[in-house]
């Protein structure tokens, strides 16, 4: 699974957790309405929770011993790496 497949998931759980909408007989997930409706604030939505993934990796690195730590290191590195994509 991507690390964008995996901030689409939490982001998308996050944002139902109110559970669907009604409207009338239909039902709709909030996520799915953000995406259809609004792209860019769910665009918005997944560069602000990788920026907060990226920040909680960072504290990581930043409490790790370089010489003790450095294949630790170097993994957080990679992941923040690929959330920089996103």
């Amino acid at each position: 699974m991507s690390v964008r497949t995996m901030i689409e998931e939490m982001v998308d759980e996050m944002l139902d957790e109110g559970g669907p909408v009604r409207i009338g007989n239909l039902t709709f997930y909030r996520s799915e309405i953000v995406k259809r409706m609004d792209p860019v604030a769910y665009r918005i939505m997944l560069t602000e929770y990788a920026d907060v993934e990226i920040e909680d990796l960072q504290y990581e690195i930043d409490r790790l011993d370089p010489e003790d730590d450095a294949d630790e290191i170097q993994d957080l590195q990679e992941r923040i790496a690929q959330l920089e994509d996103i």
